[in-house]
Protein backbone atom coordinates (compact mmCIF):
# COMPACT_ATOMS: atom_id res chain seq x y z
CA UNK A 1 0.00 0.00 0.00
CA UNK A 2 1.23 3.98 -0.67
CA UNK A 3 1.08 5.52 2.56
CA UNK A 4 3.10 8.16 1.21
CA UNK A 5 2.62 12.01 2.15
CA UNK A 6 1.91 13.04 -1.58
CA UNK A 7 -1.38 9.49 -1.92
CA UNK A 8 -2.69 11.33 1.06
CA UNK A 9 -2.28 14.78 0.06
CA UNK A 10 -4.44 14.08 -3.34
CA UNK A 11 -7.35 12.36 -1.52
CA UNK A 12 -7.83 15.31 0.37
CA UNK A 13 -7.63 17.63 -2.63
CA UNK A 14 -10.31 14.95 -4.13
CA UNK A 15 -12.62 15.35 -1.20
CA UNK A 16 -11.67 19.26 -1.11
CA UNK A 17 -12.81 19.28 -5.17
CA UNK A 18 -16.27 17.39 -4.33
CA UNK A 19 -17.21 19.57 -1.34
CA UNK A 20 -16.18 22.96 -3.83
CA UNK A 21 -18.93 21.31 -6.33
CA UNK A 22 -21.41 22.50 -3.89
CA UNK A 23 -19.98 25.81 -2.99
CA UNK A 24 -20.58 26.73 -6.47
CA UNK A 25 -24.35 26.31 -5.61
CA UNK A 26 -24.65 29.32 -3.88
CA UNK A 27 -23.67 31.23 -6.76
CA UNK A 28 -27.18 32.26 -8.43
CA UNK A 29 -26.55 31.45 -12.05
CA UNK A 30 -25.30 28.04 -11.07
CA UNK A 31 -27.25 24.49 -9.36
CA UNK A 32 -26.64 21.06 -8.73
CA UNK A 33 -28.77 18.21 -7.76
CA UNK A 34 -27.93 17.50 -3.96
CA UNK A 35 -29.41 14.81 -2.62
CA UNK A 36 -30.24 15.86 0.96
CA UNK A 37 -27.37 15.24 3.89
CA UNK A 38 -24.51 14.88 0.71
CA UNK A 39 -22.93 18.23 1.88
CA UNK A 40 -22.61 17.04 5.43
CA UNK A 41 -20.90 13.50 4.02
CA UNK A 42 -18.47 15.45 1.64
CA UNK A 43 -17.90 17.72 4.75
CA UNK A 44 -16.91 14.44 7.03
CA UNK A 45 -15.12 13.32 4.43
CA UNK A 46 -12.94 16.55 3.49
CA UNK A 47 -11.83 16.95 6.64
CA UNK A 48 -11.19 13.37 8.18
CA UNK A 49 -8.43 13.40 4.82
CA UNK A 50 -6.95 16.32 6.25
CA UNK A 51 -6.63 15.92 9.43
CA UNK A 52 -5.49 12.37 8.98
CA UNK A 53 -2.81 14.00 6.83
CA UNK A 54 -0.52 14.56 9.91
CA UNK A 55 -0.41 10.66 10.12
CA UNK A 56 1.37 10.37 7.22
CA UNK A 57 3.48 13.66 7.66
CA UNK A 58 4.46 12.18 10.79
CA UNK A 59 5.45 8.51 9.54
CA UNK A 60 7.46 10.36 6.43
CA UNK A 61 9.37 12.83 8.58
CA UNK A 62 12.67 12.46 10.41
CA UNK A 63 12.27 11.62 14.38
CA UNK A 64 10.85 14.16 16.23
CA UNK A 65 8.31 15.64 13.40
CA UNK A 66 5.42 14.26 15.37
CA UNK A 67 5.29 17.11 17.67
CA UNK A 68 6.11 19.52 15.27
CA UNK A 69 3.17 18.32 13.29
CA UNK A 70 0.99 18.77 16.49
CA UNK A 71 2.29 21.70 17.61
CA UNK A 72 1.76 23.45 14.30
CA UNK A 73 -1.53 21.92 14.22
CA UNK A 74 -2.69 23.69 17.78
CA UNK A 75 -1.17 26.73 16.25
CA UNK A 76 -4.05 27.05 13.35
CA UNK A 77 -7.01 27.80 14.03
CA UNK A 78 -8.42 26.21 10.89
CA UNK A 79 -6.63 22.80 11.42
CA UNK A 80 -7.82 22.91 15.26
CA UNK A 81 -11.17 23.24 14.26
CA UNK A 82 -10.84 20.56 11.55
CA UNK A 83 -9.47 18.03 14.35
CA UNK A 84 -12.28 18.86 16.43
CA UNK A 85 -14.84 18.04 13.80
CA UNK A 86 -13.03 14.94 12.89
CA UNK A 87 -12.74 13.58 16.39
CA UNK A 88 -16.31 14.68 17.50
CA UNK A 89 -17.59 12.66 14.06
CA UNK A 90 -14.87 9.51 14.80
CA UNK A 91 -16.00 9.22 19.04
CA UNK A 92 -19.46 10.55 18.80
CA UNK A 93 -18.25 13.18 20.58
CA UNK A 94 -14.83 14.48 22.00
CA UNK A 95 -13.37 13.03 24.95
CA UNK A 96 -11.20 15.18 25.32
CA UNK A 97 -10.51 19.19 25.47
CA UNK A 98 -11.01 20.47 22.48
CA UNK A 99 -8.59 21.83 20.25
CA UNK A 100 -10.08 24.69 19.07
CA UNK A 101 -11.11 26.15 22.45
CA UNK A 102 -14.97 25.41 22.16
CA UNK A 103 -16.92 22.27 21.29
CA UNK A 104 -18.45 21.84 18.43
CA UNK A 105 -21.98 22.69 19.30
CA UNK A 106 -24.08 21.91 15.90
CA UNK A 107 -24.10 22.00 12.53
CA UNK A 108 -26.59 24.50 10.34
CA UNK A 109 -27.34 22.69 7.04
CA UNK A 110 -28.77 25.88 4.50
CA UNK A 111 -30.61 24.06 1.77
CA UNK A 112 -32.02 26.13 -0.96
CA UNK A 113 -34.77 25.47 -3.28
CA UNK A 114 -34.92 27.00 -6.80
CA UNK A 115 -37.40 26.40 -9.47
CA UNK A 116 -35.92 27.03 -12.89
CA UNK A 117 -37.04 26.44 -16.71
CA UNK A 118 -35.99 23.08 -16.42
CA UNK A 119 -37.57 22.42 -12.90
CA UNK A 120 -36.82 22.66 -9.34
CA UNK A 121 -32.97 22.34 -8.15
CA UNK A 122 -31.31 22.16 -5.14
CA UNK A 123 -28.66 22.96 -3.40
CA UNK A 124 -26.96 23.29 0.25
CA UNK A 125 -24.54 24.73 2.06
CA UNK A 126 -22.95 24.10 5.54
CA UNK A 127 -22.42 25.68 8.31
CA UNK A 128 -20.26 24.37 11.32
CA UNK A 129 -20.84 25.96 14.69
CA UNK A 130 -18.09 26.26 17.57
CA UNK A 131 -18.93 27.49 20.28
CA UNK A 132 -20.44 31.47 20.00
CA UNK A 133 -18.85 31.14 16.34
CA UNK A 134 -20.02 30.08 12.94
CA UNK A 135 -17.87 28.83 10.20
CA UNK A 136 -18.79 28.00 6.47
CA UNK A 137 -17.58 24.56 6.12
CA UNK A 138 -16.30 25.31 2.58
CA UNK A 139 -14.16 28.02 3.97
CA UNK A 140 -12.94 26.80 6.16
CA UNK A 141 -11.93 23.63 4.37
CA UNK A 142 -10.05 26.17 1.95
CA UNK A 143 -8.14 27.42 4.84
CA UNK A 144 -6.97 23.69 5.83
CA UNK A 145 -5.77 23.45 2.21
CA UNK A 146 -3.53 26.66 2.07
CA UNK A 147 -2.65 25.86 6.48
CA UNK A 148 -0.64 22.31 4.89
CA UNK A 149 0.30 23.98 1.58
CA UNK A 150 2.24 26.32 4.68
CA UNK A 151 3.14 23.75 6.73
CA UNK A 152 4.71 21.99 3.74
CA UNK A 153 6.90 25.08 2.00
CA UNK A 154 8.05 25.94 5.39
CA UNK A 155 9.44 22.08 6.31
CA UNK A 156 10.91 22.03 3.02
CA UNK A 157 8.57 18.74 1.85
CA UNK A 158 7.32 19.51 -1.76
CA UNK A 159 3.92 20.41 -2.46
CA UNK A 160 1.94 17.40 -4.07
CA UNK A 161 0.67 18.45 -7.25
CA UNK A 162 -2.42 16.94 -9.09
Amino acid sequence: MDYSIERKFQAMIRAYDKLKKFEATSKPQMHVEVQFGETTDLAEAFFSQCYHLKDYIKKEMPQGAGLKVEAYINSQGPLRIAADYCNSLKHAGLDRAPRSGDHIDRQHVHRRLDMTSKGFTTSERLEIVVGPKSYDAFKLATDCVSAWKAFFMSHGIAIPQP
